[in-house]
């Protein structure tokens, strides 16, 4: 409680309650330290029941919720899909992994491929505005409240703004758990989208690529080839996660056994 005297010595006192106020700074502050990365795909806590799937058993995100996405995570090919309807945490799964690889922060039950030193990464997706919305949005939090997305805002170590678009980002310099000569290593994300067209996904390569959206064609093709060349897991890494608005596409076909959409599981 914070009191305010008037003008007067006989004027009346008025107080004023920040409470509210200092409690939502409070939690802004706890929300950037830690980042939406600790929250997801926890232990299961001591009021939940580690032997139950069921939603009502447990509490938060537990990861015995999520065996799809895990199964995603432990995947080591190449090259994945995760397609499913929307609302069901495809993009919340790019970020979370594309979080591990920069930050080489990984969980105790990590099983999928994994980086001992910093990376090089693009994310991208449809449009510079969806990157935007939604994948940018996703790894840093909102403008006014960076580190409050899967990125917590002590391993941000800068980013540069994305010419033309309005609150974009285009490149995240991000601290990596490698250190030299006591200070850490840094990985680079470079957000990206399909409407700057072919020509600026070559050239480069890249430790991995994630695709929040199904790319043309064309893109896809030279994600391929920037991630052939790196000396990791016989390749780099591949990541796409949409919900296949175009339908059977040669591409969604490409990962479906038998060119066939499961019936089950």
């Amino acid at each position: 409680m914070l009191g305010v005297r008037g003008g007067g010595e006989n004027s009346p006192k008025k107080v004023t309650d920040h409470s509210s106020t200092l409690a939502s700074v409070r939690a802004l502050r706890e929300k950037r330290e830690k980042g939406k990365f600790s929250r997801y795909f926890p232990d299961c806590s001591d009021e939940c029941d580690p032997t139950s799937s069921d939603v009502e058993a447990h509490t938060g995100m537990c990861r015995v919720l999520y065996q799809k996405h895990l199964a995603w995570f432990q995947a080591t090919e190449r090259q994945r899909l995760m397609i499913a309807a929307n609302r069901i945490g495809k993009t919340q799964a790019g970020a979370y992994e594309t979080t591990a690889h920069l930050t080489g922060q990984y969980p105790h039950w990590w099983k999928g491929r994994r980086y001992e030193e910093p990376v090089s990464w693009w994310a991208a997706g449809d449009t510079s505005k969806t990157a935007r919305d939604i994948i940018q949005l996703e790894l840093l939090g909102p403008m006014n409240a960076i580190g409050t997305g899967f990125l917590p805002r002590h391993v941000i170590e800068h980013f540069s703004r994305k010419p033309g678009v309005p609150d974009g980002v285009e490149t995240i310099w991000i601290k990596h758990v490698e250190k030299e000569h006591g200070a850490p290593c840094i990985s680079e994300l470079g957000l990206k989208s399909y409407d700057q067209r072919r020509e600026s996904f070559q050239g480069t390569k890249k430790h991995g690529i994630w695709l929040d959206e199904e790319p043309p064609e064309d893109i896809h093709v030279e994600c391929l080839l920037r991630t052939a060349a790196t000396d990791d897991f016989q390749g780099g890494t591949l990541m796409l996660t949409f919900t296949p608005l175009q339908g059977m596409t040669p591409l969604v076909l490409s990962f479906l056994p038998g060119g066939q959409m499961p019936t089950h599981g």
